[in-house]
């Protein structure tokens, strides 16, 4: 069953970006001279760009110290279209988001794109997805991402980057600490690209979030990623959806998942992992107080590691899971329903134990403030007799009772 809760939202490690607003144009086949993109418009979609177009939109982000954010997508770009665009970027100093999903760029066209941000040197988010990519262009990437020191954010799902592309990536990694987030879903990176992954991570790569969603793994690039998590890298996030990792490989990622006190979303949809791996699953569960979502759906599971996983759930005290996903495998209607109603009661408890603490954590700063106001006016109220308040107290007294009486001091 779908869970309709509210609260128990699905994984999900890379959302889709929205649109910015349409910045019209650049589309005829002869484009008005000087037109340029606004100045008040920090972040611009281009769609349907003529060939002229090009050409003023190139001198306008040459020249341009106000835009931000460039968004590409569906705008039937080859390597012609970016040779030309990337004249205008390689002078560019204020572009920080370039989105050029779902156009045709090929090999030679991000070899071009490469050296042009290269020579940019400040973009922080680059988006490739769906560009028909090979193991010449992931070399492109990777040569800008070994030589930048300000991108964080990459995604070139949807390519056809083999093992070689995907050694060279993952080595990438390791000589650019700037970056968070890596989505490489959809390639052919297999069990080599992983590995070299998993060791950047071991060095010095400060990912937080990674996608490996469809690469063909089986077992040895899981298991050098589950070191690194072993080892407490900074991951949150974990996609390995659609791959081939059985439970040999989910021994090493469970057990590394013991001691890791960073990764809160793992997601293993449509692996092939069986209820052997139910004992690793469930320590976890009785252990790790960090972990937040887990998803397990469309694997192997039975309905002896779904009443194992409600026996667990029951006893673990300090369980954060708010969602925990075994629908599509071969357990019955029954158990799944316990462990829903499991969930669900246990996201409201959390809920609730937030609120409660959130409220006693705002009386606890109110009380201190409240008694630190005191202990102030205490100071001032109470001073020392013999002390300078307690004699300027004194005079002012006298004072004021000579005022009163009209008498002199003898």
């Amino acid at each position: 069953p779908i869970s309709l809760d509210p609260l128990i939202m699905p994984i999900l490690l890379f959302p889709v970006k929205e649109k910015p607003p349409l910045v019209r144009g650049f589309s005829p086949k002869v484009v008005k001279p000087g037109i340029s993109i606004d100045r008040e418009v920090s972040e611009a979609t281009v769609a349907n760009i003529s060939r002229s177009g090009l050409h003023a939109l190139s001198e306008c982000i040459a020249a341009s110290t106000w835009v931000s954010k460039l968004d590409f997508r569906y705008a039937c770009l080859g390597f012609e279209e970016v040779e030309l665009l990337a004249k205008g970027l390689a002078s560019n100093q204020s572009v920080l988001d370039l989105n050029l999903q779902n156009n045709n760029l090929g090999d030679t066209g991000v070899v071009l794109l490469g050296r042009a941000l290269t020579d940019q040197g400040i973009l922080q988010a680059l988006c490739l997805n769906s560009n028909s990519i090979g193991d010449t262009g992931a070399q492109a990437v990777a040569e800008l991402v070994s030589g930048h020191r300000a991108l964080k954010e990459l995604r070139m799902s949807d390519n056809h980057v083999g093992p070689v592309g995907g050694v060279l990536l993952g080595n990438a990694l390791d000589k650019c600490p700037t970056m968070k987030h890596i989505d490489f879903s959809l390639n052919e990176l297999g069990d080599p690209g992983a590995v070299a992954i998993g060791k950047s991570l071991l060095g010095y790569s400060r990912l937080t979030k990674l996608s490996l969603r469809g690469n063909g793994m089986v077992a040895q690039g899981a298991k050098q990623i589950a070191r690194a998590l072993r080892a407490n890298c900074k991951l949150r996030y974990l996609d390995f959806r659609f791959n081939r990792l059985g439970d040999d490989a989910m021994k090493h990622i469970f057990e590394a998942l013991v001691t890791n006190t960073n990764l809160q979303e793992l997601d293993l949809t449509s692996n092939c992992v069986r209820d052997d791996s139910s004992e690793f699953i469930c320590e976890v569960i009785l252990t790790n107080s960090v972990i937040s979502k887990l998803s397990l759906e469309d694997n192997y599971l039975t309905d002896e590691t779904a009443v194992d996983l409600l026996r667990i759930l029951q006893k673990a005290e300090n369980l954060n899971l708010t969602e925990l996903n075994v629908t599509k495998n071969q357990i019955a209607d029954v158990q799944l329903q316990q462990i829903d109603l499991f969930m669900r009661t246990h996201v409201r408890e959390l809920v609730k134990k937030k609120k409660e603490a959130k409220k006693n954590s705002s009386k606890t700063i109110g009380s201190k403030d409240k008694g630190s106001k005191v202990r102030t006016e205490s100071k001032v109220s109470f001073a020392p007799e013999g002390s300078k308040l307690s004699r300027s107290a004194s005079r002012i007294s006298r004072g004021s009772s000579l005022s009163r009486t009209g008498s002199k001091l003898p």
